[in-house]
């Protein structure tokens, strides 16, 4: 069994050979595997961790570009990010948004938004084509609720969908109207190889959702039923990434037709594996799992381990997951050992075998 065919069988609700394993990090805990792995390449890298995906996306073809020297950048929905220092290195932070404060619905039509030829498509089935025992996964933007966020302001946005909801909608729907171009293109021209379609929309915290169910369906879930359609129709898998406390939008994403949940934060609100296993373990696959502020930044390499073993215990009976870290990115205040072991440990522990 290949990875490709060990992630879709997860992905099915089927066991495997072993439980398959997804991996991503900051820059910066890369640049620790390479060195201690002797290499320069991600392929090599994720050959040595075993790692069964491989995610590729679009080249923006005029932006980020610079707005205001190196240390800032623009994106094709013409928000600016700024390159923000912390101990273990660097991240972008939203620094404008350019529908804050502009209240009318006027504004949105009179916006920049991204040209049908902002993003090339074009290596994408190349990148799939060299990855093809792997389970490739294709990302083609952000989800339209996260993109609002960025694109008008949390906090004008919030107000948006609780007293403007027209503008609100008008905004949501026009850019979810981009967005499905994008997949579309994706799909239909270059969507040999792609295996999973991937996309972000952050709509929870970690202690709770960021508003109500009726609010999700009223403007999240029109869009999600439609990118998941998309995907269907040309025979892929939907992955949906939104962290935190989900668990009270999971019958929503279901019935939307979401076929993967990542990442899984075990940590947040109402996510503990074993009851999201009984009641939901049967209609999606969760991805991700090892929680990375508590468990892979401080726990000794032996207790990763019990907790990878654990995780495989619980989700990993009869399919529907892929172990990976819980919150998408290692991040660079996991100690090496922690990380090898958890790769290490998934490799060798098969409870379950096809």
């Amino acid at each position: 069994m290949n990875s490709k065919e060990r992630v879709l069988c997860a992905a099915n609700h089927r066991t495997g050979d072993k439980t398959p394993v997804t991996f991503d990090a900051q820059k910066e805990v890369y640049d620790i595997l390479y060195k201690y792995f002797k290499t320069d390449k991600k392929e090599d890298l994720f050959d040595r961790l075993k790692v069964d995906t491989w995610l590729v996306g679009p080249r923006a073809v005029s932006s980020p570009v610079p707005a205001g020297g190196k240390k800032e950048s623009v994106d094709i929905w013409g928000c600016k990010s700024r390159v923000a220092y912390y101990s273990g290195g660097t991240y972008d932070e939203l620094c404008y948004s350019p529908l804050a404060g502009k209240d009318e619905i006027s504004d949105i039509k009179d916006h920049n938004w991204p040209k049908n030829n902002s993003l090339d498509f074009s290596e994408i089935s190349v990148q799939a084509k060299a990855q093809a025992d792997r389970a490739v996964i294709g990302h083609f933007t952000w989800g339209a609720y996260f993109i609002a966020t960025k694109v008008r302001g949390m906090e004008d946005i919030m107000i948006d969908m609780a007293i403007r909801k027209a503008y609100a909608h008008e905004l949501i729907n026009t850019i979810a109207e981009r967005s499905e171009y994008f997949l579309t293109k994706m799909l239909v021209e270059n969507g040999e190889g792609l295996d999973i379609i991937y996309m972000a929309d952050d709509t929870c915290s970690q202690t709770a959702p960021l508003f109500s169910p009726e609010t999700f369906k009223e403007f999240v879930a029109p869009y999600l039923k439609r990118f998941t359609a998309l995907a269907h129709k040309h025979n892929k898998k939907f992955l949906l990434h939104t962290c935190g406390s989900v668990r009270p939008f999971l019958p929503q994403i279901i019935e939307c037709g979401v076929d993967i949940l990542e990442p899984l934060q075990v940590r947040a609100a109402g996510m503990e594996p074993a009851g999201l296993k009984r009641d939901f373990g049967k209609d999606i696959c969760f991805y991700g799992g090892v929680d990375l502020q508590r468990v892979l930044s401080t726990y000794t390499s032996q207790k990763v381990g019990e907790e990878v073993k654990r995780l495989i215990d619980i989700l990993g009976k009869d399919g529907g997951y892929i172990l990976g870290p819980g919150h998408t990115y290692i991040q660079v205040d996991a100690p090496l050992e922690n990380i090898l072991a958890m790769y290490n440990t998934a490799e060798e522990y098969r409870p379950y075998r096809s």
